[in-house]
């Protein structure tokens, strides 16, 4: 296997660097190192709120795409945990670099048999738009690992809106790609999670965030999510805890640098223009049960509908063999219909013979 990218260990964690060809520059904060595990994955608080819009509701910096992942043995235990962001210099997405063949996630797999479960937490739904084939390659990382379960939780849609030409696209990916639940599953984050989230890959923390319920916007946010990726993939979202319904609008403010970034807006919309976008092809793969799918019951029970033979009308002519399967009961049926037919006839003609 020809290994694509650099891992550089460092005292709390490793910093990878996927392609050879990357090197620092202005454009982008983040280059060369666009993956980093351990403690290297924590960003701060500021960040957090800016990538997902958290306490206070989305911010949609399309710009900035940054996940937080798990990668996690059969009985639960956290093999190892990092964060993947874009590279906004050569326009390339986070989960293309995460899911890059033969890169850092595939490696690791391929190493650790081990591995059966991968969580993402991202601040956008993955794409499959042309130049990136996000979902796509996530098809090729779960047809190569089919002992691997995949969740995804998001805490904004992309370009999932009628405004973006490329949304068609990225709603049928979607859908193809929740097809395979419960080997996949595609989850808003909300209540619960968002603290899990805060705990594993967040910094400086206020102890106050950690405790006090989710905001109104953010909690109407993430009713949303869970909204539209029903209506796309026709699944009902998994682990959506009810947002809540009276809470009182809090006082507390970000800091004037952050608070004018903020953007309540839900709905995306296009900055560009229209570009040139092709449909790109997303193969069906066989699906594998997950490994807990034999202790807990996670399959969905099929509507079964039973017919059954309804009485007829007394007026109503019985065919008898319809009723009685066997075919012996058919022979004996059809004889005896015949001989009280012969009766009924010598009865008639007796009768008509008397007449005369």
């Amino acid at each position: 296997m020809e290994n694509i990218f650099q891992e550089f260990s460092v005292y709390h964690g490793t910093l990878v660097k996927p392609y050879y060809w990357l090197y620092p520059n202005s454009n982008c904060s983040k280059c060369p190192y666009h993956i980093r595990t351990g403690e290297e994955s924590r960003v701060t608080y500021g960040e957090f709120y800016e990538a997902f819009g958290f306490p206070y509701g989305p911010t949609m910096p399309e710009n900035k795409q940054l996940i937080f992942y798990e990668i996690k043995a059969l009985n639960g235990t956290v093999i190892q945990k990092g964060q993947v962001t874009n590279c906004a210099s050569s326009s390339i997405h986070a989960e293309s670099i995460l899911f890059e063949k033969h890169g850092y996630l595939d490696s690791f797999l391929y190493q650790h048999d081990s591995v059966a479960y991968l969580t993402l937490y991202a601040n956008f739904t993955p794409c499959n738009e042309y130049g990136h084939c996000c979902i796509s390659r996530m098809y090729e990382l779960l047809m190569k690992y089919p002992q691997m379960r995949l969740d995804i939780y998001f805490s904004q849609m992309y370009h999932v809106e009628e405004d973006f030409p490329v949304a068609v696209w990225n709603r049928e990916a979607l859908k193809s790609l929740a097809g395979h639940w419960p080997r996949v599953t595609l989850n808003p984050l909300c209540n619960g999670i968002w603290k899990t989230v805060l705990y594993s890959f967040v910094k400086e923390v206020p102890e106050t965030t950690l405790y006090q319920p989710i905001l109104p916007a953010r909690a109407a946010a993430d009713s949303y999510n869970a909204y539209m990726i029903h209506l796309i993939t026709g699944i009902q979202p998994y682990f959506v805890n009810e947002p809540p319904v009276s809470q009182p609008q809090e006082t507390k403010r970000l800091p004037e640098s952050q608070s004018e970034k903020m953007n309540y807006n839900i709905i995306p919309r296009p900055q560009n223009g229209y570009h040139n976008y092709y449909p790109v092809f997303v193969p069906r793969i066989p699906f594998v049960p997950p490994f807990h799918a034999q202790t807990e019951h996670v399959f969905k029970p099929k509507q079964i509908v039973r017919h059954i033979n309804m009485p007829r009308a007394v007026n109503e002519e019985t065919d008898f063999r319809e009723i009685l399967p066997n075919a012996r009961k058919r022979n004996e049926v059809i004889i005896t219909e015949q001989v009280v037919r012969e009766k009924d006839k010598k009865t008639k003609d007796r009768k008509k013979k008397k007449k005369l």
